[in-house]
């Protein structure tokens, strides 16, 4: 019960600025479920929740500004998935959430992302993100700061944020079931949280209906932000 409510927090976020699911779920999982377990489900359930997200927006696609961000999302999958197979994740949690910080916080007083309109910005950022996400199921806010940096209108941004974690999640979990970290009660928790997946999925539509511009890019970053810190103060705690 207590996880279901946590997905459906987490779906709610996610649905509305197309990341943060991750954020929610995964410290409320961690609780119950060992961590590989935590970093496969909560990818499981985003890639069905921005399935729904892409194919309703899918007409406000514009694959030609995002396929270097593809191509260096999925260039990082194995090695995300190697990773979280056999590495110590402690370190790489602590710096990650450092640069997710002092990004949002630089986006946050509309300070310039370096890079962000270079031609190598796209699989950069789309690499790092990849990383993190297939290792540790956070690389959210490393992609949306480099898509909300482009200054994209939301529904732009929600439908480019969705195919590329769709496109980045879709190869991870194959390479997940490649190297024995999906099994069968992997399967059956992911159909326990599915109810909640979709009532928060249905409240982020009634939220959107009711939210300008401006309002979605500061919710953005509250996620961004909110989300680093607890990131950062967990593992310091756990230090």
């Amino acid at each position: 019960m207590i996880c279901s409510v946590a997905v459906f927090l987490g779906a709610t976020i996610m649905g509305t600025v197309s990341f943060g699911l991750a954020l929610v779920v995964a410290p409320v999982l961690l609780l119950f479920l060992e961590p590989r377990s935590v970093v496969v489900i909560a990818n499981v359930l985003i890639v069905l929740l921005l399935s729904v997200v892409l194919i309703e927006l899918r007409s406000d696609l514009q694959l030609r500004q995002i396929r270097g961000m593809i191509l260096g999302g999925v260039i990082a999958v194995p090695i995300g998935v190697f990773a979280l197979k056999a590495a110590d994740p402690g370190l790489l949690r602590i710096i990650i959430g450092l640069v997710i910080l002092i990004l949002g916080i630089m986006i946050l007083f509309n300070v310039k992302i370096p890079m962000v309109n270079h031609r190598i910005a796209g699989p950069i950022y789309g690499f790092l993100a990849s990383l993190s996400i297939t290792a540790l199921s956070i690389g959210g806010p490393l992609a949306a700061i480099y898509i909300m940096s482009r200054q994209w209108s939301s529904s732009v941004m929600r439908v480019s944020l969705a195919f590329f974690f769709v496109s980045s999640y879709l190869v991870g979990f194959i390479l997940y079931f490649a190297v024995g970290l999906v099994d069968s009660n992997i399967i059956m928790n992911v159909g326990i949280l599915i109810p909640g997946l979709i009532l928060g999925f249905i409240v982020a539509k009634l939220i959107l209906k009711r939210i300008n511009e401006g309002i979605f890019r500061y919710a953005a970053i509250v996620v961004i932000l909110s989300g680093s810190l607890m990131l950062l103060i967990k593992e310091m705690l756990s230090l």
